[in-house]
């Protein structure tokens, strides 16, 4: 039997998570309801921020326990399982910031670089192309290991909205790079095979099988980018021309 998901199938919502980001902050020990409405008051009411932490308590992302010095005031905290998907959004997080560190290294040095591409500053370049788009790659694919640890609400309702700024940012960056160094960017692309067929055909038998359902079930936060999703299912070779697109 499949393992059943930590958070339930519920939607969140912008107010949700900046109320969950806020608690988290206090860690384990978590803070008073009154203290917790000053940081809040700026997005939301007292009486909706109480009706909220009703609800997510129920969902399972926050407790309440009694101070040890005053009991009667109770603490409110992020339960452990959402205070261990924080932790692995801002792992992500510093892990996206490394990158857009060794993109502007990268930046300085094609600068300082000769204008004429030699050789080894194509092998170069092309394996720096490779290994960042690797691990922006496993950033993004945490999303999943979210969904199946801790259920689809997690998964696209707080860990992919946390970052996805992050890897916005990380991608004009590399886009910036590519389309600064036209010849440099062509000549790298032009020595490795664009239209490996063999992923193509993986990705087109995925998106045979789910591609449907993926985007019935779109977070709205990405359904302006749909009509370009259901071009790429339609046609997976397009997948093989997304990057040298960046720099024509």
């Amino acid at each position: 039997m499949p393992q059943k998901s930590v958070f339930p199938p519920e939607s969140l919502d912008t107010k949700d998570r900046q109320i969950l980001e806020v608690i988290c902050k206090y860690g384990r020990k978590g803070q008073s309801f009154n203290k917790l409405v000053e940081e809040v008051k700026l997005f939301v009411s007292r009486s909706t921020f109480s009706v909220r932490v009703e609800r997510l308590q129920r969902l399972g992302y926050i407790d309440k326990s009694p101070d040890e010095k005053r009991k009667q005031v109770k603490l409110i905290s992020g339960t452990l399982p959402f205070r261990m998907l924080m932790w692995m959004i801002r792992r992500t997080k510093d892990e996206i910031s490394k990158i857009e560190g060794r993109l502007s290294e990268k930046e300085k040095e094609i600068a300082e670089a000769s204008e004429i591409p030699q050789q080894e500053h194509l092998e170069d370049f092309r394996t720096y192309i490779r290994e960042e788009f690797e691990k922006i790659g496993q950033a993004f694919s945490s999303v999943a290991t979210v969904a199946v640890t801790y259920g689809e609400s997690a998964a696209g309702d707080i860990f992919l909205p946390s970052i996805m700024e992050n890897l916005r940012g990380v991608m004009l960056m590399l886009a910036s790079i590519m389309k600064k160094n036209p010849e440099l960017t062509r000549a790298a692309f032009q020595t490795e095979n664009q239209h490996d067929q063999e992923k193509i055909l993986e990705a087109k038998m995925f998106f045979d099988e789910f591609g449907e359902e993926l985007l019935e079930n779109i977070p709205d936060s990405m359904r302006s980018r749909k009509a370009i999703l259901e071009k790429i299912m339609e046609n997976p070779t397009m997948l093989g021309k997304i990057i040298p697109s960046l720099w024509t």
